[in-house]
């Protein structure tokens, strides 16, 4: 009995592996490599323009008059107005800590230890952390946005029009302020998170001791270990914020509906960094 092209086709597509598990895995392997080959590509343009916002920085001649100007404002927008969302968090976070210590640890632990506590909890971790997620949701997405609008708006061409460097008068600037903002603010959130552990510790009765006694167990738990750690969270983190928010403003489509969208992926990416960043930081530090 003959048999119809189509079967015929469908008979060679099989013998061929189209259609069956040869076909599937070299689907699979096309769609991993694809992906693998996208990100590498992304990776390399972020090490770009990283090494490009390094080398530029640490140049005297980039901080002329042009680039203080949206330093400061990006400093502003970031860190200034940012001051009391980040205390309040602080006095939640400091709150929520001594009610946990003197819940489960206030009967067993003598008050000299909750110092080395807060820096283990705090320090190390939480308030570099805490406070990157706080700018990296004010400020990311309106970075990116901002970049976007003004690419769509042919401003960018206008700057470079001037003989103005993009990287110097956009990114610098920018990422400079992230990073004095979450230093600033990560030692306004230690400072507000150690007060009102004291003074919500003595409201309650916890074990914190006399205040000098308390801020000297605090203080003499610090090492300069761990100083150099914070100082890593507090500058890698908002540096590659800084970058990946302009990468995706600037790599926005032609169009304001594509605006969105970066911002979108902006502030994902920039979580993702900070979270890589902040894990390899700790993992090194207990190798």
């Amino acid at each position: 009995m003959s048999q119809s092209p189509k079967t015929l086709a469908d008979e060679g597509a099989a013998s061929r592996g189209f259609g069956g598990p040869l076909h599937l895995a070299r689907s699979i392997c096309g769609w991993v490599g694809d992906a693998g080959l996208t990100q590498a590509r992304k990776l390399k343009l972020l090490a770009a323009v990283l090494a490009a916002v390094v080398g530029a920085g640490v140049r005297s001649g980039t901080w002329r008059r042009t680039v203080r100007r949206p330093l400061a404002r990006q400093v502003v927008s970031s860190g200034v107005e940012a001051i009391g969302l980040i205390a309040f968090l602080a006095i939640a976070v400091g709150i929520v800590l001594v009610a946990q210590y003197q819940w489960w640890l206030g009967d067993l632990i003598q008050s000299h230890w909750l110092g080395p506590v807060l820096v283990a909890v705090v320090v190390r971790e939480l308030a570099p952390i805490l406070v990157n997620l706080v700018i990296i949701a004010r400020s990311g997405g309106t970075m990116a946005a901002e970049l976007a609008l003004l690419r769509l708006s042919g401003e960018d061409r206008v700057v470079e029009g001037q003989g103005l460097d993009p990287v110097d008068y956009f990114i610098v600037p920018r990422a400079a302020a992230l990073t004095i903002s979450v230093a600033c603010l990560t030692l306004i959130f230690t400072a507000f998170s150690f007060l009102s552990v004291y003074v919500f510790g003595q409201w309650i009765g916890a074990k914190t001791g006399p205040f000098p006694e308390f801020a000297h167990d605090a203080l003499s738990a610090l090492t300069p270990a761990d100083l150099v750690r914070l100082a890593l969270k507090c500058a890698l983190p908002p540096v590659l914020t800084a970058c990946i928010c302009c990468i995706e403003g600037f790599g926005a489509g032609e169009t304001a509906a594509e605006v969105p969208r970066a911002a979108r992926i902006a502030v994902q990416r920039s979580v993702v960094a900070l979270f890589a960043v902040v894990a390899c930081i700790s993992i090194g530090a207990y190798l």
